[in-house]
């Protein structure tokens, strides 16, 4: 991820300081440690965790038990473990190092907690992000007050976690009240997040099947994310307009979004684009046949509004009633379209296949 990126970077520049280590081998043998984790935490897990493990031992004797590195070193170790018990008891060594570099319950404990529970969601712990996340809410409630930008960040992050999570109802007060926040500022900062606070509300309330309420606020959102075409938080809103537009019949109005879409994206000349939105058959006539087994295949054009036309059945399917749910099923599908010299044109020989 980004983060764990930026921490390797990070700490490459840490170790260009002097360190008074036990012996030059004992440092040598922390770097050589350090940089094999580094260069395998993607390609190679088993590798790079065995390798922080070292690490981690190693930088506990050269900085100590009371140094932000030796704490940087736990979460490193920690988010490469299986065992969220073992996880836990690293990442909570941690935080008492950071207690202990700045002070039990001190404001500059928010940000440690901030970056820790950060960590902790790029790497899919969700729950153990938002045990910390929780932790620097309290900090930040306490330190900067309820209505303060930093509380209301802390409650954006804890409502996408909740969304991720399928809690729905847990992330709606969390996201609103980081709404109204928000609201009450200003800058740079607290304007960005203001609109993906927004497509996350978005996101909630086409969960709830509430379309009117979630097309206000994706459009509000977009006014400040249109300024930024290319950015996947952009295209993310873009998308769910798309579906809240199909949800209310209002197809026509979604084109806008698929063009935008498509005007952005470099799209070859080879293979089927991936839809921006779909409807799956939900049939009970589709239980026990082969259709349900094996998947049905469907032919289509794009047209240069992102629509599908001219669909056929690739799969043999002994039933016209069942051929019928497949062919309208697709042709619900909206897409973006390609462009060539600054114009959207037709994709042919399209397929997609259903499968259950």
């Amino acid at each position: 991820t980004v983060f764990a990126q930026c921490l390797v970077i990070f700490f490459l520049l840490l170790l260009s300081v002097t360190v008074q280590a036990q012996s030059t081998l004992e440092l040598q043998e922390f770097n050589a440690a350090y940089l094999q984790y580094g260069n395998n935490l993607h390609s190679n897990p088993g590798l790079a965790r065995e390798s922080a493990r070292r690490a981690f031992g190693l930088g506990k004797q050269i900085f100590g038990d009371e140094n932000e590195r030796t704490a940087m070193l736990a979460i490193n170790y920690a988010n490469l473990l299986q065992e969220e018990a073992q996880s836990q008891d690293l990442f909570d060594e941690a935080v008492t190092i950071y207690q202990a570099v700045f002070g039990f319950g001190s404001e500059a404990m928010i940000d440690p907690l901030m970056r820790l529970a950060r960590s902790l969601t790029d790497a899919n712990k969700y729950s153990l992000a938002n045990v910390y996340y929780r932790r620097a809410l309290g900090l930040s409630e306490d330190h900067f007050g309820v209505d303060a930008s930093k509380s209301g960040a802390i409650q954006l992050e804890l409502g996408s976690i909740a969304l991720t999570q399928n809690n729905v109802e847990s992330a709606f007060p969390l996201l609103r009240s980081a709404l109204e926040t928000f609201s009450q500022y200003d800058d740079a900062g607290s304007v960005s997040n203001r609109a993906r606070t927004g497509l996350l509300l978005g996101d909630y309330y086409l969960r709830t099947e509430n379309y009117e309420e979630a097309l206000s606020i994706l459009l509000l959102a977009l006014e400040t994310l249109s300024t930024y075409p290319h950015a996947d938080v952009t295209q993310r809103n873009r998308i769910a307009l798309i579906e809240v537009y199909e949800k209310l019949g209002r197809s026509d109005e979604a084109t806008a979004h698929c063009l935008a879409i498509g005007a952005v994206r470099r799209i070859g000349n080879e293979g089927s684009l991936r839809p921006l939105y779909t409807v799956i058959p939900d049939s009970e006539q589709i239980i026990g046949t082969p259709a349900e087994q094996y998947g049905v295949r469907v032919g289509y054009t794009i047209d240069a509004n992102g629509y599908v036309v001219n669909p056929i059945l690739m799969s043999t399917i002994d039933s016209d009633v069942l051929s019928q749910v497949f062919l309208s099923a697709i042709q619900q599908f909206r897409f973006a379209p390609r462009f060539e010299n600054g114009d959207p044109v037709a994709s042919l020989n399209q397929q997609y296949v259903f499968r259950y």
